[in-house]
Parts: structure tokens; C-alpha cells; sequence
């Protein structure tokens, strides 16, 4: 029952039947019939939602909640076209080795589910840390950003340089967070099968060797 109440199928059948009590109260329904139409409207909204393994509903997918891996690919890589010609090799190398960060991440698609803290960070990163930092250094003079001191010292191209640094950092960090969290998956549903099927159900090796033993010798 309280299964029932809390489904989706229930709250949808509730706002039919809210939107027949608003339609009785206006009188657009008259009144002898609009506890019907309440009734029926409830149905309809609970019917609307297909049961779940119906032909109606769609089969689950694992791939449902990954993000859009090749989306973020060709973002980081057209990020990468932006420099060449435009800026010298070092940084050229440095925007390489954050890409190369990127694609051992991306290559794996299972570690970037949506709504993961990790896989928001990874796209902030293809879709705004990155191009902000480039778009701020190719906006001044290649001259310039490679010669003119900061008061800390460095050029606007250290500055930039600094920056990636710092990005790869974070795709490797995130990696690795990504990663023990799929470690946690994983040994969940370990506990779930040793719950399911018991400490030895999994056990076929010990299982051969005991037929084995049991097994009748030749004369």
C-alpha cells in the first residue's frame, strides 16, 4: 500500500483527479457528474505512466546515465585547434598533456555518470575552465604574453601554463575519484550477491573439487 502511494503512477493519477475537482468547482463539469469525471481523470493519470518491463516502457540501459563522452572529446579538441599557429610549442605541449589527462578518463565512459560530482567538474572544465583560460591568454599579443612581467613575476604565458598545469591535476584527481567510487559499486553488489546466494554459492572451484573427491575410483 505505501508502495503504491509514493509510486509515480499515484501522483500522476492525483493530479488528474485535482485538475476534475478544478474543473467541477468552476462548473465546467456539472455538478451531478463531476465526482465521475474525478474518478476517471485519477485513472487516467495513473495510467499514463507504463509499467515498468512493459512495451510501453523503455528497457534500462546502463549507458542511460554515462555522459556525453564524445561530446567532451571534440570540445577539448577543438579547444587544442585554437592553438595552433597561434601559440609557441610550450604551450602547445602543455594543452596536449591536459588532453592526453582527458582521454584516459574518456576512454573509460562507465567512470562519468550523470549528476556525479565528478563528471560536473569534468564538464565545467571542457566547457568553461579551458576555453576561459585560453580565450584570456590568445586575446593578447603573442609578444606580449610571452615578455611582459606581472607583479608576481611571471608572463601572462606562465600564467597560462600554471593554469593547465593545474587542470590536468584536477582530470587526474577527479580520475581517481571517479574510479573509487566505481571500486565502491563494485564491492556493493560483491556484499549483494554474498547476501543473495550465501558465502559458498560462488564457490565452483571448491564445488569441482569436492565432486571430484567424491567421485567413484576405477578398479
Amino acid at each position: 500500500m505505501l508502495g503504491w502511494l509514493a509510486s509515480g503512477r499515484n501522483i500522476l493519477g492525483c493530479v488528474g483527479a485535482l485538475g476534475g475537482v478544478a474543473l467541477g468547482v468552476v462548473g465546467v463539469v456539472p455538478e451531478p457528474w463531476w465526482p465521475l469525471g474525478v474518478a476517471a481523470l485519477y485513472g487516467a493519470g495513473a495510467l499514463a505512466l507504463p509499467r515498468r518491463g512493459s512495451p510501453g516502457a523503455a528497457e534500462p540501459d546502463d549507458q542511460d546515465d554515462r555522459a556525453d563522452v564524445a561530446r567532451l572529446r571534440a570540445g577539448v579538441e577543438a579547444q587544442r585547434g585554437r592553438l595552433i599557429g597561434r601559440a609557441p610549442t610550450g604551450v602547445q605541449r602543455a594543452a596536449g598533456q591536459l588532453a592526453e589527462a582527458l582521454d584516459e578518463l574518456f576512454d573509460r565512459p562507465g567512470l562519468l555518470r550523470r549528476g556525479a560530482p565528478e563528471t560536473f567538474v569534468i564538464e565545467r572544465l571542457v566547457d568553461d575552465y579551458l576555453p576561459t583560460a585560453l580565450d584570456a591568454y590568445l586575446s593578447l599579443p603573442r609578444t606580449f604574453a610571452g615578455t611582459h612581467q606581472l607583479p608576481d613575476g611571471r608572463t601572462p604565458r606562465q600564467v597560462l601554463l600554471d593554469q593547465l598545469a593545474l587542470l590536468e591535476q584536477v582530470v587526474r584527481e577527479t580520475t581517481e575519484d571517479a574510479s573509487r567510487a566505481e571500486t565502491d559499486r563494485l564491492l556493493a553488489h560483491g556484499r549483494f550477491l554474498a547476501d543473495r546466494f550465501g558465502p559458498h554459492a560462488l564457490d565452483l572451484s571448491g564445488a569441482a573439487g569436492t565432486d571430484a573427491g567424491s567421485a567413484p575410483e576405477g578398479p
